[in-house]
């Protein structure tokens, strides 16, 4: 976020930047098919002041650069543990392919919104009426004129296209971050005293739950997750062991991090709340 940001002109710091993607990461966990994040952060960065434009090419090249990454790695799982995916119920392997045809539209879908000039001013129309609509976004957009922000929407989409190593690095990051993510399951294997399945079979049975939640229409692919999870550890750990397995996985890598994103996000608003009463 503080990367893509920077490279837009408009500097933030590296704090303001975690607190976005926490937004992101609480607000998709707790909405179905993780649909409430992306407009949360549009809310919160317009009221920092942030212009929608450069907010709108922030959210999208982040979605561009997870889906891309996530389906890179489902076709790796596919292609070195299809055994895995394919020795799952059958309502898994229909899960997971789903999953991918999703995440596959949505990336496509969002290389259209970013580079296809018609829908990109269909979307910003969208975005300034329901602005003019709502209280915090009306003082931002009511006196914007779409052609003029169209215009200023492709200057800074050739800009930083024109970054090519910045495109890259945070590429690079952001596939940093989910299979720093992903390692979770094999911390918690070893540390369970198991060794039979190297870090890559852990990192790839991961890539496989994370597709095949990407469509379930419930907050955090809840029921999906753990099923699928206990369903593949009752292979790979010791039977009695499946369930805690399981547990601990989820309550690492989603459940902990969720609750810690919305008790940050809690204060942040309580302190912006008390700042504005000290101020009247």
């Amino acid at each position: 976020m503080k990367s893509i940001l920077n490279t837009l002109k408009h500097k933030i710091s590296l704090k303001k930047g975690i607190f976005y993607s926490m937004l992101e990461f609480y607000f998709s966990g707790i909405t179905p098919s993780s649909t409430g994040g992306q407009p949360v952060q549009l809310y919160y960065m317009t009221k920092d002041d942030i212009p929608i434009r450069k907010s709108y090419i922030t959210l999208m090249l982040n979605t561009i650069y997870f889906k891309i990454i996530i389906l890179i790695m489902g076709i790796v799982a596919l292609l070195f543990k299809s055994d895995i995916i394919f020795s799952s119920r059958h309502i898994y392997i229909f899960f997971f392919i789903l999953g991918f045809v999703v995440d596959l539209a949505i990336a496509l879908i969002a290389l259209l919104l970013v580079f296809k000039q018609n829908l990109v001013k269909r979307m910003l129309n969208k975005i300034v009426k329901i602005g003019k609509k709502t209280k915090i976004f009306r003082k931002k957009v009511e006196n914007l004129k779409e052609d003029e922000i169209l215009k200023l929407y492709n200057s800074e989409i050739d800009y930083i296209f024109s970054h090519k190593k910045t495109v890259v690095l945070n590429f690079l990051l952001t596939f940093v971050q989910r299979v720093l993510l992903f390692s979770i399951a094999y911390v918690i294997y070893r540390g369970l005293g198991f060794n039979t399945y190297s870090y890559f079979d852990l990192v790839m049975i991961q890539v496989i739950v994370q597709v095949s939640i990407e469509s379930f229409p419930l907050p955090g692919g809840a029921g999906l997750s753990e099923g699928l999870l206990h369903n593949i550890f009752v292979m790979i750990f010791a039977s009695k062991l499946a369930d805690v397995g399981m547990l601990l996985i989820r309550t690492f890598s989603f459940y902990i991090p969720l609750i810690v994103c919305g008790i940050i996000i809690l204060i942040y608003n309580i302190i912006i709340s008390n700042k504005k009463e000290n101020v009247k």
